[in-house]
């Protein structure tokens, strides 16, 4: 998995401290290095493919007995399933609906458990990266969505998508962020009593 070094959390926290000097709006970093455990479907899969070995073997080998049929079945099993446990391996294998979903199941509750509905204005927005699946989702609150559609987060997200499948987290959350900030910065302008209410930097989840 990768590792965020200090630097880039610096800098992360100082593009989204400066961004909250323009705008009302509270803007949370959030990264997660993987959003689902896929063991049991790794076990389906595996599980399936070992169940059609047998019949493989006996179209190519009849006269096969059963005790080497069994022991053949068991060897697949085994050696599926280490494949399948290669984080590359799986992440090919499984559907990208599967993927996003995960992520997209994880970014919700982290938007519940970090309690981003319950500032003072409900304007927080969250920047969830969830690094194995490659997905990006930007949360809203009920103020900001109430403004702003969600189809115009789509084009930083799939900016960001593509940053990260090439490696590039650090430019991605930060271009993430300068779009964002535009965003906000022109429906929720900065207000005379404005309070920083959430943490400006990187959390790891």
């Amino acid at each position: 998995m990768n590792h965020i070094s200090h630097e880039t959390k610096q800098k992360i926290e100082k593009a989204i401290f400066e961004m909250e000097t323009t705008t009302s709006s509270e803007l949370v970093a959030v990264v997660t290095q993987k959003s689902g455990d896929y063991l049991s479907i790794s076990l389906l899969i595996t599980s399936l493919v070992s169940l059609l070995i047998p019949f493989g073997l006996l179209f190519f080998a009849p006269d096969m007995e059963a005790k080497n049929i069994y022991e053949a079945q068991l060897l697949g099993f085994m050696l599926l399933l280490l494949f399948l446990n290669v984080p590359k391996v799986l992440f090919f294998v499984l559907p990208k609906s599967t993927l996003i979903k995960a992520a997209k199941l994880k970014a919700h509750e982290t938007f519940r458990i970090l309690g981003l509905q319950k500032t003072s204005n409900y304007q927080a927005v969250m920047i969830f990266v969830s690094l194995y699946e490659q997905s990006i989702e930007i949360i809203a609150d009920s103020a900001i969505s109430s403004k702003i559609d969600n189809a115009l987060w789509q084009s930083t997200i799939d900016t960001f998508v593509h940053n990260i499948k090439k490696d590039h987290f650090e430019e991605g959350y930060l271009q993430a962020i300068l779009e964002i900030g535009a965003l906000l910065e022109h429906h929720f302008p900065i207000e005379k009593h404005d309070k920083n209410e959430l943490s400006d930097g990187l959390i790891e989840v």
